[in-house]
């Protein structure tokens, strides 16, 4: 399974995701984005886009292009809402998440993906603390604990998606980034890190031990008949 689809295959995940979209959409005026969903979990931005691959399946849910960006649209919003559902205003919605936590510990096995899930939520801080809709590169590596390759890399990797429009203003030498609407105040991003912190990845089973040793076997196996034949 891919990585960014597990977040996709747990109930929790579908849940959440989709009753923050259609909350976001329902204060946004019928629209959201994958950016702005993704500043309410301690999650990467691929794995929030699958799920939004999914809702794309429900009737009066629209990916729609608007200039450089790629947003959603959600016809009457509220379809999303259970009774009891999420909470924005609650800072401790997740909790009530255990498949998501869960999956959030798995992904949490690699440290690669645990840096990018870092450097995403301070870049996502830093565009949505910008307060425009146009953003240059220098505003950001001023601001950044990144280094400018590594911003660059991030946001080449949101222009290939969609999320973000990239344009080179050659008046000014600059390159500027078209942002969608974002909200991410410090507080916030502080408490996606610290919750990615207490997050223990789940024990590997002896069930899966042995399964690996199996499939470790076969292999050998398997090399071993080659150099016979």
């Amino acid at each position: 399974m891919s990585e960014s689809q597990r977040l996709r295959t747990t109930a929790d995940g579908l849940r959440l995701v989709s009753e923050i979209a259609g909350e976001l959409a329902r204060r946004g005026g019928g629209q959201t984005s994958v950016l702005a969903v993704t500043t309410y979990f301690p999650m990467d931005v691929d794995s929030v886009a699958r799920v939004f691959e999914g809702l794309e399946e429900i009737e009066g849910v629209e990916r729609v292009e608007q200039g450089p960006l790629t947003i959603y649209e959600i016809h009457d919003a509220g379809r999303f809402a259970q009774e009891d559902g999420v909470d924005l205003d609650d800072p401790e919605f997740l909790r009530g998440a255990p498949g998501f936590l869960r999956v959030v510990g798995v992904l949490k096995r690699d440290q690669e993906w645990l840096q990018k899930v870092r450097r995403q939520h301070e870049l996502l801080q830093l565009l949505a603390e910008a307060d425009e809709r146009v953003v240059d590169l220098t505003y950001l590596t001023s601001r950044a604990s990144m280094s400018r390759a590594q911003i660059q890399s991030l946001l080449n990797d949101f222009d290939a998606a969609g999320y973000i429009g990239v344009e080179f203003d050659e008046d000014v030498d600059k390159l500027r980034y078209t942002i969608p609407q974002l909200d991410y105040p410090q507080e916030r991003l502080e408490r996606n890190m610290r919750r990615l912190e207490e997050v223990d990845p789940p024990a590997r089973t002896r069930f899966s031990l042995w399964v690996l040793l199996a499939v470790v076997a076969v292999i050998v196996l398997i090399v071993v008949m080659l150099f016979q034949w």
